[in-house]
């Protein structure tokens, strides 16, 4: 890439990132509906979203690389675009080791288990169903292909994230979602084998050890693990899900959570996330603690000099599964089927369309929200409380299960 292609980039993704914010808060003055304040995780609603659009901003230079210059799918060469995808999907899984580290405090019998699953298979399915309708939909249009034989079951094995392959045998299907299915496939298995276990010896060493020890004892044996080569994608990610479960101890400790509420503390972690951006290609490295930290404060009720408590914030951080889930589908439509238009631009001013992606997301995902993620959030939360009646009716302890 061109130094003035950078450049443009660089003030081209500044620019997506405000007018995505003004145009979801005038969305806010509709009545959108917005988790009370009660419901709020510290300032983690207001950050999703700009994760959300930091990975499809990762992902449009992506599509910058593979029609203008070697035609690949791969990592870009400068370290801060490629954190924008990588470094947002490891504040993502950390966000999950925070939200679900209520569930580890209190033990693996006081949980019911069938009503957390039924939460998140209503919580993570049924848009991934909905998207993998709409990509069949893009395929059959562009090839003129009809469903066939092996269609159902790769349908399933998207739907349920376990791989992407090829849905009508259009090459590369996975590119028309930016091949994101791969993460919620390690959500799910932080969900069916980590959060279990976590609360298992969470009751082992009750009584006996502090809490923390267990997050903290997980982040440093992944980080031998993988000192030592140990086999295990998912060695990768442990440590991001152990850091959000470290931020949900430092939250909950009122004296280091107004240390980190601070401005100052705000102007480092700022420092610390760029820095740790710039420095490494991923966030799988030396920089991690930089990532975390940065996290840490947020998850503390940092709003980062008031950005993170904006409407405009709030409604990005609503719709962020939307914005992660189908701006892939947008970019696809744009440097595929809009080829033409984007054709005529010249390489080093292709980012100007960056903002008018980001602008489409942000009025797109309000809509499948109201009518795809809230019902069937609404339908899980059911589903799970009747399963808490349940388990009351039995005399078992019950923890409240979260949307």
């Amino acid at each position: 890439m061109t130094i003035q292609l950078i450049a443009v980039t660089l003030a081209a993704a500044l620019v997506a990132y405000v007018l995505a914010t003004v145009t979801a808060g005038l969305i806010a003055r509709t009545p959108f509906p917005l988790p009370p304040s009660q419901r709020r995780i510290g300032c983690l609603d207001g950050l999703r979203g700009y994760v959300a659009l930091s990975v499809l901003i990762h992902h449009f230079i992506f599509w910058m690389q593979v029609t203008r210059f070697n035609g690949t799918w791969e990592a870009p060469a400068v370290n801060l675009f490629n954190q924008l995808g990588a470094g947002g999907v490891a504040l993502f899984f950390m966000t999950t080791g925070f939200v679900f580290y209520p569930r580890v405090l209190a033990g693996f019998r006081a949980c019911s288990w069938p009503a957390i699953y039924t939460t998140r298979l209503f919580r993570i399915v049924p848009l991934v169903a909905v998207s993998v309708a709409i990509i069949t939909i893009i395929i059959a249009m562009r090839t003129g292909a009809g469903l066939d034989r092996g269609f159902p079951i790769a349908a399933a094995q998207w739907i349920t994230t376990w791989d992407e392959p090829p849905l009508l045998r259009y090459p590369d299907s996975g590119r028309l979602n930016a091949y994101v299915l791969w993460s919620l496939w390690h959500e799910w298995l932080f969900y069916l084998i980590v959060l279990p276990a976590s609360a298992l010896a969470m009751d082992l060493i009750r009584g006996t050890l502090p809490s923390w020890v267990l997050p903290v004892g997980l982040l440093l044996t992944t980080v031998v693990a993988r000192v030592l080569y140990l086999p295990g994608s998912m060695l990768r990610y442990l440590p991001l899900f152990a850091f959000g479960m470290i931020a949900y101890e430092c939250q909950s400790r009122e004296w280091i959570a107004r240390a980190l509420r601070t401005p100052r503390a705000a102007s480092v972690a700022a420092l610390a996330l760029g820095v740790g951006m710039i420095a490494a290609p991923t966030p799988y490295t030396f920089v991690m603690p930089a990532f975390g930290f940065f996290f840490t404060c947020v998850a503390c009720g940092n709003d980062m000099g008031g950005l993170l408590r904006t409407k405009g914030a709030l409604i990005l951080g609503e719709c962020s599964y939307g914005i992660y889930l189908l701006h892939g589908i947008l970019l696809s439509l744009l440097f595929v089927d809009g080829s033409k238009v984007t054709g005529s631009i010249a390489t080093d001013w292709l980012p100007i369309l960056l903002p008018l992606a980001a602008v489409v997301i942000v009025l797109v995902t309000p809509v499948t929200y109201l009518l795809i993620e809230r019902p069937a959030i609404r339908a899980g939360r059911h589903l799970s409380q009747r399963w808490t009646r349940r388990r009351l009716r039995t005399g078992a302890p019950e923890l409240e299960v979260a949307p």
